[in-house]
């Protein structure tokens, strides 16, 4: 984080952005994990995570107070922030220190959705608040379109789909590996658990599509993909600040972008039109 609020700030003149979007996992204390590897989230009381986690919120806001000011942060949560099955509680317990989970606004003519989709991931947790934003979602796109953005972009912590948005929830059966050293020998992850489910996914790529949504955004799968929609809209997943993950499809999935720690640069053009890069931290990219 620190190298990269260092790389922003360095920007100029017409790389310099308007904003910069954290698609999620801020902290790291939540325990709800079916499979976590981390054995002192399943050990500590919740007390004890929940320093832990006022020590996360203070380093990330410390660190990223870095940022120039003129510059906004956007922050999203992750499950990481608030679990894999989100709940009223968790959601509650990241508002109170980042503000609200999903929320819009315009910049420079495009209008920008940013949303709390791990409730998409399990809205079993928080039905009604599920509904709550789904209602909003739509709200949002139909303002959006019926003011003439220039673009429409949607950003979330999950990616919706890994190849196309009618992946069934059994059709990915390949891992991602993660690196050397962390967990046990041969740890690795099943590339299916990074998406939302099918279902789950439909509702939006209905709305996506029915409103003209311009591209998503996301993070999450800890490596870079560029897949598109069948109409055409783009899914960019962004690699992280951190852990690099390897899929065993990478290279069909990255579209020829390096493997790293990293940030995407987004240029955005004339109606609908922009371009994005991802840019290495360090230079060093993940083997």
């Amino acid at each position: 984080s620190r190298r990269a609020v260092s790389k922003i700030n360095a920007m100029q003149d017409d790389e310099r952005p308007l904003f910069v979007c954290v698609c999620g996992d801020l902290v790291d204390t939540e325990s709800s994990f079916s499979r976590a590897l981390a054995s002192w989230k399943k050990v500590m009381a919740g007390w004890e995570r929940n320093l832990i986690f006022e020590q996360q919120v203070k380093d990330f806001k410390r660190i990223w107070s870095g940022l120039d000011p003129d510059i906004a942060l956007v922050c999203l949560c992750g499950n990481h922030d608030v679990g894999n099955r989100p709940t009223a509680q968790s959601i509650k317990h990241w508002t109170n220190s980042f503000g609200d989970d999903y929320f819009a606004f315009w910049a420079n003519g495009t209008y920008n959705i940013n949303l709390n989709n791990c409730l998409f991931s399990d809205p079993s947790g928080a039905p009604d608040l599920f509904q709550e934003q789904l209602i909003w979602l739509e709200e949002k796109l139909a303002y959006a379109k019926a003011n003439d953005a220039t673009h429409i972009f949607v950003y979330g912590h999950f990616p919706w789909f890994l190849k196309h948005e009618n992946e069934g929830d059994d059709e990915i059966t390949t891992f991602s590996k993660a690196p050397d050293g962390w967990g046990p020998k041969g740890s690795s992850f099943p590339d299916s658990y990074f998406t939302i489910p099918r279902e789950e996914r439909q509702m939006a790529m209905m709305l996506f599509q029915r409103y003209g949504v311009t591209a998503c955004f996301s993070g999450h799968f800890h490596q870079n993909v560029v897949a598109k929609s069948s109409w055409g809209m783009p899914m960019i997943v962004t690699g992280p600040l951190s852990m690099t993950l390897k899929s065993e499809l990478s290279e069909e999935l990255s579209g020829g972008e390096p493997n790293g720690c990293g940030m995407r640069v987004v240029d955005v053009g004339e109606k609908g039109q922009f371009t994005h890069e991802f840019v290495l931290l360090d230079g060093k990219e993940y083997a």
